[in-house]
């Protein structure tokens, strides 16, 4: 591990599967950013956004149905958002996100790339989501399993960023380092799949916190049509692991409209840069959808 790059975050994801800065941001971005982000989701419960994810259908692809019962919007980066994207560019592309993140990765800046940058929402009526790991699914052998967690675990790191209240994410701390128990098994491939799991933990966060955490660590989320949830949600990319996170990343259909997007900021055209050859590389290839439901 390189001495010279602070490893807090990097240690704390290591050891649990997640880690929380509290207070990551100021009052006023948390305002400006929220206040951006209910832009984008009136502009989407409206029907005028119809990359959205909508209730009642966990992983892409989603339908394209302009439902305004969502539970998330994709692609706050998307040049066909225009102005409304601008305070994404400059939330995404911070340098104190990307220390955070060079930490976690243990990589310097011009490792990073860009990936994903979407937004997570309270839908109209009460909705949740199965236990599951991002990358691999349920069904999975024991020894697939193993085999997957084994592999580049820091390839990426995931975020939630809360500009409100946000007690949904649900995990199983230090899962992201082992296979699953016979009992945590049953509990991921039964036909319910929301199911209380022993050890489980809320992740709570209030407006201006935010949390990394890998995402192969067991989790799910249950989301309250009661409770106002604005939480942006993304991830960055290793560009040495590029292979590894292709799939989860190139399924949301970032590659589309990536040709047309001119960043604001020079941190943010560096890491467009390395997605752009990530997406030539798998240019006419099916990657498929890594989960369903």
């Amino acid at each position: 591990m390189p001495s010279q790059i602070p490893h807090k975050y990097h240690d704390e994801i290591d050891e649990q599967g997640f880690t929380i800065i509290r207070e990551f941001l100021t009052p006023e971005e948390i305002n400006k950013y929220k206040a951006a982000a209910e832009t984008v989701i009136k502009y989407a419960r409206d029907g005028n956004w119809p990359y959205v994810r909508t209730r009642g259908k966990q992983f892409p692809p989603w339908p394209k149905n302009f439902s305004p019962d969502i539970w998330g919007v994709t692609g706050l980066l998307h040049p066909d958002l225009k102005e409304m994207a601008q305070p994404f560019h400059e939330c995404y592309s911070s340098e104190k996100m990307l220390n955070v993140v060079g930490d976690i990765l243990q990589a310097d800046k011009s490792e990073l790339s860009m990936e994903l940058f979407n937004m997570l929402i309270n839908p109209l009526t009460d909705f949740g989501l199965d236990w599951h790991r991002d990358t691999i699914k349920p069904e999975v052998t024991p020894e697939e399993e193993a085999e997957v967690l084994q592999e580049n675990s820091y390839a990426g790191a995931q975020f939630n960023l809360a500009l409100t209240e946000d007690d949904c994410l649900i995990v199983i701390p230090g899962s992201h380092k082992r296979i699953r128990t016979v009992y945590e098994r049953e509990k991921t491939i039964a036909e319910d799949r929301q199911q209380y799991i022993e050890g489980q933990i809320k992740v709570p966060l209030h407006p201006g916190d935010l949390v990394f955490y890998n995402n192969n660590i067991l989790h799910r989320a249950s989301y309250s049509s009661k409770n106002v949830r604005i939480t942006l949600h993304g991830s960055y990319g290793h560009v040495k692991h590029g292979k590894t996170r292709a799939k989860g990343i190139l399924q949301h259909g970032v590659a589309e409209w990536l040709p047309r997007f001119e960043p604001n900021t020079s941190n943010l055209r560096e890491l467009k840069e390395k997605l752009v050859n990530l997406a030539k590389e798998f240019e006419g290839v099916d990657l498929g959808y890594a989960l369903e439901g």
